[in-house]
């Protein structure tokens, strides 16, 4: 479960690297950001940061958990900054019902056939606030939510050609994503 990653500090620190890349670059942008944007800046930065914690914790397999609940925390920093305006409550129950769907995919061991569907959860609240929100986030939402739905059904529902390619190369443009919306304009918010 460690996401095929040699347990060792320097794996740590090439896994660590892109998400730590994106964070400077949201660090560095949001000074010149209006409060509106560096608000939502300050959110992505800390999801941004718990997504570090959690890809430095999954390397090593003993440490799943825990790098599962970095990453919801990441989800829910992320929650936060994408909001709940525009609400797009037609779009909630086509995420709920399909990510329902997807965990009857999946056989997690005893230990996690709690954590993983709340988890789940998470993830899709995540990406559902995302594609509210629209443009980068959109993307970026959509993108993680696929890692992580690639990487669910690799460990918990059978095997996967290419995982570590399709799970990795589609979470760091997930992250990329949403990093980049942070720099995106303020978008109005209009009633």
């Amino acid at each position: 479960m460690g996401g095929g990653w040699d347990p060792s500090p320097t794996a740590v620190a090439a896994k660590c690297a892109p998400i730590l890349c994106l964070l400077l670059v949201v660090i560095l942008h949001q000074g010149s950001l209006g409060y509106e944007k560096g608000w939502y800046a300050r959110r992505i930065a800390a999801g941004l940061i718990l997504s570090a914690l959690g890809d430095a914790l999954l390397v090593w397999p003993q440490h799943f958990i825990a790098g599962m609940a970095a990453f919801a925390g990441a989800h829910v920093a992320y929650i936060a900054a994408f909001g709940f305006y525009p609400l797009k409550p037609l779009l909630a129950p086509i995420c709920y019902v399909a990510c329902a769907y997807y965990m009857t995919l999946l056989s997690p061991p005893e230990g996690l056939k709690v954590l993983v569907p709340v988890y789940g959860m998470l993830l899709t609240t995540m990406a559902w606030r995302g594609v509210a929100r629209g443009r980068a986030a959109a993307a970026g939402a959509l993108l993680f939510l696929i890692s992580d739905a690639i990487l669910g059904y690799s460990l918990f529902g059978g095997p996967l050609q290419y995982r570590q390619v399709l799970v990795m190369s589609t979470y760091y443009l997930g992250q990329l994503g949403i990093a980049l919306s942070a720099l995106e304009p303020a978008q109005v918010a209009v009633p």
